[in-house]
């Protein structure tokens, strides 16, 4: 028998618990929260997002350094020696000790102004540029999780698909060695084997490889995934009015947000250029010493403090040209940001359209869907009945159950398009966030 004392019973039973832990943290599957978390902390796209977003922050100080104070020192030791050209004798050395303090402050300077202005759009270009990054990547994971879910539902109607043909093949050979039936119905059955078997590898392929673009976001490979409640109530769009989803994506779209920016950017970009134009004031102090010391001379006193202090006006005359081309240039560019505002505004108008169509044409194929699949599961039904008793054949039976599988595939379709749609609908309105992703995994049910 073997006890366990003191600490060494406390960690094993620590190692046990952790083991457990891990144990059920795979028997569980993934949802889609869960898959989002880790979206935001190991996505890559994501991530360099954030870093760029970071980055432009730092725009902001650098402007803002033109308008403070400048301080730097200098110093400096030099050592001079001169002789005689013919017979390099006659020599005379001295040495120079020199150090100084100077000060520059703006005083009056409206192109760093303009340019510290624009510094701020550009930052605040790059926030929208991170929470576009940040909405584009729910939707990117929503995209390969329910992609994910639809290899894994086709799947799995493959295999539940092979499993009732193969009791249909099964009743077949049965019925033709009691002599009630001929080898036909067993040879076609075994050719829808064949071809089943052939659609399972490819979808088995095909799920691995939806799994591998899932495991790509979310930085591992995941075992099981949450899936879809059968009794799911789809969302319908709140409010039920297109007009209204244009408008709010004419306004708060966030292509259209980083446009507005990017225009406000360039008015002030191209009021820097003008204002090169303008003379600047600046303030100068100095104040340092220097020392010069001959070798053979006799000690020199001690060194004096050398101060000055002025203010310099610098106004630019004439630069060939450049300033007035320079402006001509950032004109131009003022008005491509019009057009590409515009652009994104329309942009953003049509997406909401579509959407919002998509959305509600996909509820109702939904609905459609819901009703074909019960009638194809009677229609089953009843072919298996009259088989049995001889009034149709194993061919209507097959069809029957091909036609119940698909259709039953396209419900499973037809619902993960139509949440699809909802959060695309957002994104294209601005409202996108993680409540929607919160609500959307109140839909799903775990699958151990």
């Amino acid at each position: 028998m073997i006890t366990l004392r003191g600490r060494g019973r406390v960690s094993l039973l620590i190692i046990l618990g952790l083991y457990l832990s891990t144990l059920g943290l795979r028997v569980h599957a993934l949802d889609l929260w869960t898959a989002w978390q880790f979206a935001q902390q190991r996505d890559p796209i994501y991530a360099a997002a954030q870093a760029s977003s970071a980055a432009d922050q730092h725009l902001i100080a650098q402007a803002r350094a033109q308008l403070l104070p400048q301080i730097y020192a200098n110093a400096g030791l030099e050592h001079h020696d001169r002789r005689n050209v013919k017979n390099f004798n006659n020599a005379r050395s001295s040495h120079n000790n020199l150090w100084a303090f100077t000060l520059t402050q703006p005083l009056f300077n409206r192109h760093s102004l303009r340019l510290y202005e624009y510094a701020q759009y550009v930052a605040a270009m790059a926030i929208v540029d991170e929470e576009n990054a940040r909405a584009e990547l729910m939707l990117r994971l929503s995209q390969a999780y329910f992609d994910a879910l639809s290899a894994q539902d086709t799947l799995e109607s493959l295999r539940a698909q092979l499993h009732a043909t193969e009791h249909q093949h099964r009743a077949a050979l049965r019925a033709f060695e009691l002599g009630s039936a001929t080898i036909t119905d067993a040879q076609e059955a075994q050719s829808r084997l064949d071809l089943l078997r052939a659609q399972i590898i490819t979808a088995e392929h095909t799920q691995q490889q939806h799994y591998y673009a899932l495991e790509r976001i979310i930085g591992e490979f995941p075992q099981n995934l949450a899936t879809l409640k059968a009794t799911a109530h789809l969302p319908t769009p709140e409010p039920n009015d297109p007009q209204q989803w244009q408008k709010q994506a004419s306004a708060y779209n966030l292509a259209v947000t980083r446009a507005d920016l990017a225009l406000q950017a360039q008015e002030h970009y191209l009021q820097s250029r003008k204002s090169r134009h303008d003379p600047t004031l600046q303030l100068h102090a100095r104040t340092g010493s220097h020392q010069r010391n001959n070798a053979f001379a006799p000690r020199q006193s001690p060194r004096s403090m050398d101060s000055s202090i002025g203010i310099e006006l610098s106004i630019p005359i004439f630069t060939g040209g450049e300033i007035s081309a320079q402006v001509k240039e950032e004109s131009e560019r003022l008005r491509q940001r019009h057009f590409e505002r515009e652009n994104a505004r329309r942009a953003a108008i049509e997406a909401a359209q579509r959407l919002f169509s998509g959305l509600t044409s996909g509820l109702l194929e939904v609905r459609s869907l819901e009703e074909a699949v019960r009638s194809s599961q009677a229609a089953l039904e009843a072919n298996q009945r009259a088989y049995e008793i001889g009034v149709r054949t194993l061919v209507d039976v097959l069809n029957a159950q091909q036609q119940f599988y698909e259709t039953r595939r396209a419900l499973y379709q037809a619902r993960y398009r139509v949440l699809l749609h909802s959060l695309q609908l957002k994104h294209a309105a601005g409202t996108l966030s993680d409540d929607d992703i919160w609500a959307i995994n109140q839909l799903l049910t775990p699958q151990p």
